[in-house]
């Protein structure tokens, strides 16, 4: 008896702690997470989101959609001229220095610039972390009753990257699985009996029922990254298996899909963007990969193999699209950026200035239907 108790201080004193997930919103309805309402936050401290180190200022509206100043308005009934865009995406949408040097706002900047006297107004219903499900739950949700003239899906990172670090299941946001245990030790703990339970929670116990049962799956790190989840895939799987990279593709563009075909129903132009990617130079991505996830240089190298493997399998299935839906935009930004030190503050996020570059480049390719949209909007 001493000596199991002695084993369980020695270990419960050094026991690594649980995953610890960041949770950067708050729970809603339908779309699990979505921004906190009616919400200002200034910072004192500068970020490096932007190349000059920016402080940060956001400010959300009754919805939680970010907008430029705490007292803006942005009414649901859309004013009589007014064309109006939404943006839906993670956290390459939400997150920047302010709303202007977002996408979003850069995108408003570029449109007011060419159309001067025009009312032209550009939405940020991005939600930082969320896959692109989700952002059509919020679409459904919330984003309609403000009556968008476009709609414009900017996504991919999360989508494509979470088989590597947390969640290979298409379509689970990144964070369910957390939830998932949570629910199950809550229900646990009120159906176990109290020896059941304290027997549980011993770092003991689980070492021996470890060693016992080495095939039970439980949330803890995998073999290629110290922070993923139960539900993550080595990268040699993902390498060797193409019918998993075809699938998961699939399911993940199947929201693209969904996004068009409502577009009918709820009258918006849409438009649908793989967003790009700093993982496609080994001699930025491998370094950046080791540091970040913890890997050493032959896992980095693999994970960024597989990365760059879904990325071309998504580039290949976004064509095949075009031709399914003609009178809809594909953009496939995902190598525009380059060289990525000079965009990219990690893997996917990009600083401030360069939303100003991905705008002037997606203004093009939407600048048709944004003049036949301010037609109509003129009558």
């Amino acid at each position: 008896m001493a000596g199991a108790v002695a084993a369980e201080v020695y270990l419960t004193w050094h026991a690594s702690q649980r995953l610890n997930l960041p949770f950067y919103n708050i729970l809603y309805p339908y779309v699990m997470f979505r921004p906190i309402e009616s919400y200002t936050f200034e910072t004192k401290e500068t970020f490096a989101m932007s190349h000059f180190k920016s402080r940060v200022f956001v400010y959300t509206n009754e919805d939680g959609f970010r907008i430029p100043a705490a007292q803006y308005k942005l009414p649901k009934e859309k004013p009589a001229g007014q064309f109006r865009i939404a943006f839906l995406g993670g956290s390459l949408v939400e997150l920047s220095s302010t709303f202007d040097t977002g996408l979003p706002g850069s995108l408003r900047t570029v449109l007011r610039e060419r159309y001067p006297g025009r009312d032209i107004e550009v939405i940020n219903a991005g939600i930082q972390s969320c896959v692109s499900r989700q952002s059509l739950v919020q679409l459904l949700l919330t984003v309609v009753d403000y009556h968008p003239d476009m709609v414009i899906l900017y996504d991919g990172g999360n989508d494509l990257g979470l088989p590597l670090t947390y969640e290979s299941r298409a379509n689970f946001p990144y964070n369910f699985q957390a939830m998932q245990e949570a629910w199950d030790l809550y229900r646990a703990d009120r159906q176990q009996s109290l020896w059941r339970l304290a027997l549980e929670r011993s770092n003991l116990y689980r070492l021996v029922r470890a060693r016992l049962h080495p095939d039970e799956r439980k949330m803890t790190p995998t073999a290629d990254a110290p922070f993923a989840g139960t539900n993550a895939l080595p990268a040699g799987r993902i390498l060797s298996d193409a019918g998993f990279v075809q699938h998961h593709v699939a399911e993940y563009l199947s929201n693209w899909r969904k996004l068009v075909e409502l577009s009918a129903a709820y009258h918006y132009q849409p438009v649908c963007v793989l967003s790009p990617a700093g993982g496609f130079q080994p001699e930025h991505a491998v370094p950046v990969m080791m540091k970040s996830f913890h890997l050493d240089r032959a896992t980095a190298t693999d994970w960024l193999k597989a990365l760059q493997l879904l990325y071309g399998e998504a580039g290949r299935q976004i064509g095949e699209m075009r031709g399914a839906y003609p009178a809809a935009t594909f953009i496939d930004l995902s190598q525009f950026l380059d060289p990525p030190d000079r965009y990219f503050w990690d893997l996917g996020h990009v600083y401030d200035e360069a939303n100003m570059v991905l705008a002037q480049r997606i203004y093009p390719e939407i600048k048709a239907s944004v003049e036949r949209g301010l037609r109509e909007a003129g009558r």
